[in-house]
């Protein structure tokens, strides 16, 4: 079974796919959200956003905006600038993160390993500086901006993961428990005029992560797009196993619970103008 999913904005996309899976014995593969204005949220979204928030806190000890700041971590670009903050983020979380931990996605884009051994290059910087060279002068490719997520040391001899690092760093011996569950990132250059990013995930959690993980994909996004002066189109997300993990907000009768009040939520008619999804003041905390 798989799902196609059409939306303008990411909340209502993720509410479809969590409606889908209810229908499909909270467990479905292949579901592809494919969302059309992932950089605009209305005020009732933000309800329900709020919603989720409180359950997530009151189970989980967790929040939205800290799940999208493992992917990127736009209050602390918004305060530093592009130039300070690779440095300045990883320093943080170099700090905070705990040992025997593999730290967070955004880590992994800005800290990679190089050719050279020895050397240290910046994913997602070499991405942006590809792109922005795209699209000025010249020829343009559409399909050449990738981001790999995983290390080949993530890949366990003993455990079937099925996956394939496409870039990373030499293998080091460390064996990870707690495999990354967002697989590969690709950013496509539409005729110069637009940006669009496509996320894979191996396995995804539509309570505990995915709603925080379509905004912290669409803070990447805002990220590159703002860097590189094109204009943020499509963000599609493909989500290869789904989960409806209703434990993550407390068992099968709290989880309904809270899906029908960010139902409730998105009921409502927004009073105010649509805002920008990427204000948090939240940087992150690390997988």
């Amino acid at each position: 079974m798989s799902g196609i999913i059409t939306e303008d904005r990411i909340v209502p996309a993720w509410l479809q796919a969590m409606r889908h899976l209810e229908r499909h014995d909270r467990r479905d593969r292949n579901i592809l959200l494919e969302i059309a204005d992932p950089m605009t949220v209305l005020p009732n979204e933000r309800v329900a956003i709020g919603v989720v928030d409180d359950a997530l806190r009151r189970h989980q000890n967790l929040s939205v905006q800290t799940v999208a700041g493992t992917i990127f971590p736009y209050a602390l670009y918004k305060k530093v600038g592009a130039e300070k903050l690779t440095d300045r983020f990883l320093t943080i979380m170099d700090r905070a993160q705990e040992p025997g931990t593999w730290g967070t996605y955004a880590m992994r884009l800005m800290r990679r390993a190089g050719k050279t051994p020895g050397s240290i290059i910046n994913p997602l910087e070499l991405v942006t500086q590809k792109l922005r060279r795209a699209a000025g002068a010249g020829k343009a490719y559409t399909s050449n901006y990738e981001l790999g997520v995983h290390d080949v040391s993530d890949i366990d001899e003993d455990r079937a993961f099925c996956e394939v690092p496409l870039y990373g760093a030499a293998r080091d011996g460390a064996m990870v428990s707690n495999f990354p569950c967002l697989s590969h990132l690709t950013f496509k250059l539409v005729k110069k005029r637009s940006l669009e990013l496509t996320a894979i995930y191996r396995s995804h959690y539509y309570a505990q992560r995915a709603l925080g993980n379509l905004v912290g994909l669409s803070y990447l996004l805002s990220f590159v797009s703002a860097e590189t002066g094109i204009p943020a189109g499509r963000l599609t997300c493909i989500s290869t196993d789904a989960h409806l993990d209703y434990e993550s907000w407390g068992g099968v009768g709290s989880g309904k619970a809270v899906l029908a009040g960010v139902e409730a939520a998105m009921k409502t008619s927004p009073a105010e103008p649509a805002t920008a999804v990427a204000q948090s003041s939240e940087v992150c905390s690390p997988a």
